[in-house]
């Protein structure tokens, strides 16, 4: 089975980046915004963020973006 965090890793570059930095800015709004740009690409993955988003765990939603892939 593959991780979320793999998963993420196969978003396009520019998506993942705008994901990267609202993460970082704790910007639920922008997330939020970004997160239906994910459900284009994967369904499942835009579900997992969206859970984490609604108990803004944004350290879980950071470790996605910045674990090693591959």
């Amino acid at each position: 089975m593959t991780s979320y965090a793999e998963r993420v890793s196969d978003l396009p570059p520019p998506l993942a980046n705008a994901l990267r930095e609202a993460v970082r800015g704790e910007d639920a709004g922008e997330l939020a915004e970004l997160v239906d740009g994910v459900a284009e690409h994967d369904a499942d993955v835009a579900a997992y963020l969206r859970d984490l988003l609604e108990r803004y765990a944004f350290d879980v939603i950071a470790e996605l973006f910045e674990a090693p892939h591959g």
